[in-house]
């Protein structure tokens, strides 16, 4: 299967949802119904450790990407969510170019950072690791969220620095620091939204944005947009539920 890193160059779209629960069954269940990447989010979800994501992404791999979003740029949490053999990880807050250097200071093999080395999923348990080390600065993905104000001013910045292979937004923190939380529709909110995806057509960089719902979705799909999060495991079920309730209930 080829790598994320050379499907985000591709520019085709790819549609993802994000991970949530702690349920192999659930994952895969998703992955069967046709998403191509999945968002494992341990910033904010029940996944509460490195090892609920790692039997996840041995039930993704290799039909589907797992992508691991930690809990904050620090080496520590990069080089564990790297270790499950994971196929990139998401960075969040990146509000600067310093943010943006770290995180992939943090994700890189020496020379071209200081990740350091250990044997885990990732290298085979030992039965994979020079392939493994030789190759890893060419196969995962480091993906910079942006998601604070002071990100979208230094979007130039974040962009110059070499090893972010795409950015992806993320519009509910992002209106938070503007003073507008939840206000998705709010032209402010989407100006500084559309002031990252130029920057990043600019830069030829992948945009990725989370997309709330199909109505977004379609939206992001006619601007081209590279990588795409549509809801969650959690609000896919929860939906599909209240819609056969509602069939069998359509008084409620």
């Amino acid at each position: 299967m080829t790598n994320l890193r050379i499907r985000l160059k591709s520019g085709e779209p790819l549609l993802g949802t994000l991970i949530t629960l702690d349920s192999p069954e659930v994952a895969l269940i998703l992955q069967r119904a046709g998403f191509t990447w999945f968002f494992l989010d341990l910033e904010h979800s029940a996944l509460l450790d490195l090892k609920s994501a790692q039997r996840i992404i041995e039930v993704l791999q290799p039909q589907g990407y797992a992508v691991i979003r930690v809990p904050d740029n620090s080496e520590t949490w990069i080089k564990h969510a790297l270790d499950t053999g994971c196929d990139g990880v998401i960075i969040p807050h990146i509000g600067s170019r310093a943010d943006a250097e770290r995180a992939v200071l943090f994700s890189k093999y020496p020379p071209l950072g200081r990740r350091s080395v250990g044997i885990a999923r990732a290298q085979g348990y030992g039965s994979s690791f020079q392939d493994y080390l030789s190759g890893a600065a060419e196969r995962i993905a480091v993906i910079a969220q942006i998601e604070d104000v002071d990100g979208v001013e230094n979007v130039d910045d974040i962009l110059a620095v070499e090893g972010i292979d795409a950015i992806f937004v993320g519009p509910y923190d992002l209106s938070g620091s503007m003073g507008i939380l939840g206000r998705l529709t709010d032209p402010a909110l989407i100006e500084n939204v559309n002031r990252v995806r130029r920057a990043c057509q600019t830069a030829d960089v992948p945009f990725g944005i989370f997309c709330p719902n199909t109505t977004a979705m379609n939206a992001e799909l006619a601007r081209k947009t590279s990588l795409l999060a549509v809801g969650s495991d959690a609000g896919h079920i929860s939906a599909g539920a209240a819609s056969i309730f509602h069939e069998l209930r359509p008084e409620r």
